[in-house]
């Protein structure tokens, strides 16, 4: 086997059974092209905003740890169907929460920031010969508690683990074929961007280009890590940053 590739799936790549077996047909060929995929999945759809609708239909103010217990369990969901997809086409995986692989988070409740990862489980199983799939968006803080990142969260969760792998890029996988001047669904002429710097991405990001998050940014150019945006229908890259 290769080198590891880490590949993240937004919640849209993943909102139906069609999207979710296009994803595992993705990380498939990866596995077939010799890579070591390591998978960080958002929840499905809009999943987690049903979720905390549900909560904020009980009480205006609900308990900032049981949202934290809640909404993790959308990625959950996430990461077994694609591990139960991959495994039925012949791909060795196994679905991780972020605990289980041990990203330390600081201790704060619905905005936790990564700490770092503690434990080997991530490299055990990827020796073992399984792709892992891992729950974006959620660690454990430092008094052993499940806790969630900032929205955006699963973005910074990839660009971390790259980091930590020692892989030299990571996969954005989009419902975009890249990043373009303006919003392409409104205006016929925006120019997509082949390359971008990371500072000039980072700009895009704070003025409202939701294709990244800021944060995830900011830490991929601090650790020397290339983003790639990847078309979810074609696996092919649109637009690189660097």
């Amino acid at each position: 086997m290769g080198k590891t590739c880490i590949l993240k799936f937004g919640g849209n790549t993943l909102a139906n059974k069609q999207k979710l077996m296009m994803a595992a047909n993705l990380v498939k060929s990866r596995y077939q092209e010799g890579f070591i995929p390591v998978v960080v999945a958002s929840a499905n759809g809009n999943l987690t905003d049903v979720l905390l609708d549900h909560a904020y239909s009980i009480t205006p103010n609900p308990d900032r740890r049981e949202l934290d217990m809640l909404v993790t369990t959308g990625e959950r969901v996430s990461v077994a169907l694609l591990s139960i997809a991959l495994r039925a086409q012949g791909v060795p995986s196994v679905s991780l929460t972020g605990s289980q692989i041990g990203l330390i988070t600081t201790s704060s409740h619905t905005g936790a920031d990564i700490l770092n990862l503690k434990g080997d489980r991530l490299q055990k199983e990827i020796e073992k010969g399984n792709v892992p799939i891992v729950a974006g968006f959620q660690g454990i803080g430092e008094n052993k508690e499940i806790t969630t990142l900032k929205r955006g969260g699963s973005d910074v969760s990839a660009v971390f683990l790259a980091f930590q792998l020692g892989s030299s890029h990571v996969e954005m996988v989009k419902d975009v074929d890249g990043v373009y001047s303006d919003d392409p669904h409104k205006n016929l002429k925006a120019q997509r961007y082949e390359v971008l710097d990371f500072d000039e991405m980072y700009k895009l990001a704070l003025n409202g280009a939701s294709v990244l998050h800021p944060d995830a940014v900011r830490l991929a150019k601090e650790k020397g890590i290339e983003i790639r945006i990847v078309y979810y229908q074609t696996g092919k890259t649109g637009t690189v940053i660097k």
